[in-house]
């Protein structure tokens, strides 16, 4: 019988593959926590508009990346064709809002025979491929309410505004079980009262309150602190970019942009692409004034520097200026 499997990305896709685990693999390639992720009606929409962003905050070829979808959304559009499709994800943030993604998309197809969910509680792209055939044969058929809770996230994750994302992020969702606590670590990435910081913001300077730090040291510090790690290398460096390029800069010291920056496979001799990444996550950076000041909660970073990000499909902007409140949990709208 054909059999497709898709899962976060290339990591975990080389360990399933060599692991012999029998079946397609299809890579999952995109980090839905950052950049706008509109409320579209069609996978191939939403992919146009991750495109767009992808390719200029990270400098990479727009029909490049355009390709890389169409052909990943046409495989998944052909699930037909297939007797058996898994969906083997992780319980972070990353995995969560992916496999919220693919789920919605199930929802709405007419036929979805043969799904089914393999949901992890440790990181596939960090195992041996060997350890992969544990989870032969552990996937379970989709449940009309994982595809309901998983629609529903969706709808809340795309809205304009993040109501409805609070209230799922504080619900019980017993069909997916680590849904809740991956929507309340994205609410934290909304601007904090008072120093106007997300919480990936306030560890990097608080990483760096005692000194300056190597920057792939620092990228380290920050991941570490999460309870499941979710952002790579690439995300953070354009956190670092957003608070060293403000107006007010938070930090300073990043050698150059991250356009610069590429993905590599190591190798003998260094590639130009890995030589240029090591030379960008060796550079060291430093907290400035106004970081510490945002710190000390003297300095709104979000109000003073004019937060313009999205995360899915609410546009933080001084207009739309939504905050939560970390310590009691608490969406805060717009004065």
């Amino acid at each position: 019988m054909a059999r497709l499997i898709v899962t976060n990305g290339d990591s975990a896709a080389a360990n399933i593959r060599s692991g012999g685990v029998k079946g397609r693999v299809l890579e999952w390639r995109d980090f839905l926590h950052d950049g706008p992720v509109p409320d579209a009606g069609s996978l191939e929409l939403v992919s146009d508009a991750r495109a767009d962003f992808i390719a200029g905050a990270l400098g990479f070829d727009l029909d490049g990346v355009r390709a890389d979808f169409a052909q990943r959304d046409g495989i998944l559009s052909a699930h037909i064709a297939y007797s058996e499709v898994e969906l083997w994800f992780e319980h972070d943030l990353f995995d969560q809002l992916q496999l919220i993604q693919l789920l919605a998309f199930f929802a709405r197809e007419p036929e979805r025979l043969g799904l089914r969910l393999m949901q992890a509680d440790t990181y596939l792209g960090a195992l041996a491929p060997a350890d992969m055939a544990r989870f032969e044969g552990t996937a379970t058929p989709v449940s009309s309410l994982q595809l309901e809770m998983a629609r529903a996230a969706w709808e809340a994750f795309t809205a304009p505004t993040p109501e409805a994302l609070a209230v799922l992020g504080h619900s019980s969702l017993p069909e997916l079980p680590f849904l809740g606590a991956a929507l309340r670590r994205l609410l934290a990435e909304l601007p904090a009262p008072g120093s106007g910081l997300s919480l990936t913001e306030e560890r990097t300077l608080r990483a760096l309150a005692d000194g300056p730090q190597v920057i792939g040291r620092l990228f380290g510090t920050v991941t570490q602190a999460e309870e499941a790690q979710f952002m790579g290398d690439l995300s953070f460096f354009l956190r670092l970019e957003a608070l060293a390029n403000a107006p007010e800069p938070l930090i300073t010291g990043l050698p150059f942009s991250i356009a610069q920056v590429r993905p590599f496979t190591p190798a003998e001799p260094p590639s130009p692409e890995e030589r240029t990444y090591r030379e960008f996550a060796s550079g060291t950076v430093a907290l400035t004034k106004a970081g510490e000041a945002a710190l000390a909660g003297d300095f709104d970073h979000a109000a003073r520097n004019g937060v313009d990000r999205w995360i899915g499909g609410t546009h933080l902007s001084p207009a739309a200026l939504w905050r939560f409140e970390r310590a009691d949990s608490r969406l805060v709208a717009p004065h």
